[in-house]
Formats: C-alpha cells, structure tokens, sequence
C-alpha cells in the first residue's frame, strides 16, 4: 500500500507556500509513457520432480508488470528482456515521480484553504 510523504507546511508563510505552488504547477506534467503499476521480480519451481528448483535454486528471475486496474482486478503480464523491463521500470518511476508532485500540490492546496486563502483566480 502506498503511503504519502507529509510534507510539514503548517509553519511555513503563505507566500512561500504560493511560492512552492507555483513552482509545482510549472513543473506538472503528465509524463507520456506514466504507467501506475509495479515491478515484481518472481523466482518458481517447475514440476520436474528431480530439477534442481526443487533443492533450492529457483528458476528466475522473472519480472512482472502487476497492476491494480479494479478493487479485486489484477492484470499482470511477463515483461520479456531486458529492453521491456528497463521500460516498465522507467514508466513506472515517471508516475510515481508525478504522483508525488500532485500530494504535494495537494497538501499545499489543503493548508492554504485551511488558513481561508482563495485557491483560484491568483
């Protein structure tokens, strides 16, 4: 489960928390190739009874993109080579590298509202 850092913006100035708005919004951008998922690398055995998975040394690694589509809808597929793993690994760095920068925003958003600042028309 994801958690969001809490950024500690009760004792910063309303001008420096425009300040960092500002620079957030200018920064934001859906990054094209964004993929909100997660890269597991998977070890197994096979059903061969003599194979040496069974004494210890699993096949693998095999990495998977898994992602959370629906409560209770998983889809997951085998990322074949390197060339695809280094991809998925990059999307998935570029979401969650937006995401954070959207918690921010949003956390500023919520002090400035909680000190009664107008969020529009600045």
């Amino acid at each position: 489960m994801y958690m969001a850092k809490v950024h500690a913006l009760s004792r910063k100035s309303t001008l420096s928390l425009r300040q960092r708005r500002a620079a957030l919004l200018r920064r934001l951008a859906l990054p094209p190739q964004a993929i909100r998922a997660s890269v597991v690398e998977r070890f197994g055995t096979c059903g061969k009874a003599g194979c040496r998975c069974h004494r210890g040394a699993k096949h693998g690694p095999y990495y998977y993109l898994t992602q959370c589509v629906a409560v209770g809808h998983m889809r997951k597929f085998l990322l074949k080579g390197p060339g695809a793993l280094a991809t998925a690994r990059g999307a998935v760095a570029a979401f969650n590298a937006f995401y954070e920068g959207l918690e921010e925003l949003s956390q500023i958003n919520a002090e400035l509202l909680r000190r009664g600042d107008p969020l529009l028309g600045e």
